[in-house]
């Protein structure tokens, strides 16, 4: 008898609980889940979004502290003048820019004839040497915030020159540029004696192009810190002699 009554109760409870699972979740309580995961889904893609703008930042400066290294070795292995390139086309708003986001390398070889070692810059012409890179996607050089040291004595004005040059693939463009002797020291423009060569900053931000005062060579910070300074802006510092070192701080980077 015992033992039909244990049968009967089983029975009953295994009906509540498939009456349960066949009824699910109510709508509130849907509700609620849905609202977990969506505030899960933005905290995730806030952090993803963050380290990929500090990583792309990271990538620029990989990049260019490569360009260095190429330049003075393409400087010291022909016995030239070179230079590290930079499009300056504030008209260029396409969704793949290369307003400051496309960077090359150039030597200067001379017109006609095998280069023998003599004067490179007369009668010489700036040929590509590849086919030039970009900076990861919402990542800007900027030569608004790319100053010389201010502690820096003996110059004066920065060291990064303006002008046009004839980009591969892509016909002549207006430039920002940094040069190099044959030495592979690191010079003022054109290697003009009487202005000696200043330690000088190359910054690159997080940014996107726009008008207005908040924008400065087209291009607008992304995010401003509370004193104005673009947030998570790296840099490296461009010695006299060539070499490079990072600038470690914000405000290392950021000096006005």
């Amino acid at each position: 008898m015992m033992s039909v009554f244990c049968t009967l109760c089983i029975c009953v409870s295994m009906k509540k609980i498939s009456v349960k699972f066949r009824k699910g979740f109510t709508l509130v309580e849907l509700m609620v889940v849905i609202a977990i995961m969506g505030i899960l889904m933005t905290m995730a893609a806030g952090v993803l979004r963050d380290a990929g703008k500090g990583r792309g930042v990271e990538a620029g400066i990989e990049t260019l502290e490569t360009l260095v290294r190429e330049a003075r070795a393409t400087a010291q292995g022909n016995d030239t003048y070179t230079r590290i390139v930079i499009v300056n086309d504030p008209r260029d708003t396409s969704t793949d820019s290369r307003h400051l986001r496309f960077i090359t390398v150039q030597m200067l070889r001379k017109e006609g004839t095998q280069y023998d070692g003599t004067d490179v810059r007369k009668e010489g012409r700036w040929v590509s040497t590849s086919a030039g890179v970009l900076l990861p996607p919402g990542v800007y050089f900027s030569p608004f915030y790319s100053k010389p040291l201010e502690w820096a004595e003996g110059a004066s004005g920065s060291m990064i020159g303006q002008g046009s040059a004839r980009l591969t693939g892509r016909g002549t463009s207006r430039v920002y540029f940094v040069e190099f002797d044959e030495k592979g020291r690191f010079v003022a423009p054109m290697a003009d004696p009487l202005t000696p060569t200043r330690p000088q900053r190359l910054v690159i931000i997080n940014g996107r192009p726009g008008k207005g005062r908040n924008a400065h060579d087209g291009i607008v910070p992304t995010e401003l810190d509370s004193q104005k300074r673009p947030v998570g802006a790296k840099g490296i510092v461009l010695w006299p002699g060539g070499e490079t070192s990072l600038l470690r701080t914000i405000d290392q980077t950021i000096n006005r």
